[in-house]
């Protein structure tokens, strides 16, 4: 997890991620990396060694607080807590990161795509595209120019089985429902053509 900052960002990946967790709630150390873990799904276990150097520079900021919870059983707890300077550094910070993985989201569609649409259409238009990107998959070839409006023609042999996703989201105050079918493409043998082991005969003329 590096703990680096974007241009423009005060902080890193690790301390922000600790912003985030303690805008939910104030909590001690130890229940900050089992959180950690639980939310990377144990593909990242955070170190004592990462969290609290990242605690301490966050306190000398002004991002967070911290209390001492004296225990008369078991070790005493340090608890942390968002400050007001902490919750605009993490507005701010998240801006900045969700800018920075638009940037990269973007540059990997452009280099990773064969092709790429984008444009505002009507219902009607909408419609029509729907249907006949429908139809085209039931007929196994689905040709973009009657798909897509103004497009030159281009040949899609979805394969079975097709994966298909649908999400519905909310993004400010707009709605968005993103489609996404998948597959793959079917291996075509490139057979070289077949010769007779026969030897050829010439032919005589007497």
């Amino acid at each position: 997890m590096a703990a680096t900052a974007p241009r423009g960002m005060k902080i890193g990946a690790v301390s922000l991620w600790l912003l985030l967790l303690l805008s939910e709630k104030p909590m001690y150390g130890y229940e900050v990396i089992r959180e950690l873990e639980k939310r990377f799904s144990g593909y990242w276990k955070p170190k004592t060694g990462t969290i609290y150097p990242a605690f301490e520079k966050l306190e000398e900021g002004g991002l967070v607080t911290s209390r001492i919870e004296f225990r008369d059983e078991g070790i005493d707890r340090k608890h942390y807590a968002l400050t007001e300077k902490g919750r605009t550094e993490l507005s701010q910070s998240m801006g900045h990161w969700t800018k920075m993985m638009e940037v990269l989201e973007s540059y990997r569609e452009v280099h990773e795509s064969i092709f790429r649409y984008k444009d505002r259409l009507s219902r009607d238009e909408l419609s029509k595209s729907l249907v006949a990107l429908g139809a085209g998959v039931g007929q196994r070839s689905v040709d973009l120019s009657k798909v897509l409006p103004g497009q030159r023609k281009l040949l899609v042999q979805p394969t079975e089985p097709v994966t298909f996703k649908l999400l519905y989201a909310k993004e400010e105050d707009e709605l968005e429902i993103h489609m996404e079918l998948k597959w793959t493409p079917s291996p075509r043998a490139r057979r070289p053509p077949k010769r007779s082991s026969r030897p050829k005969r010439s032919k005589r003329f007497g």
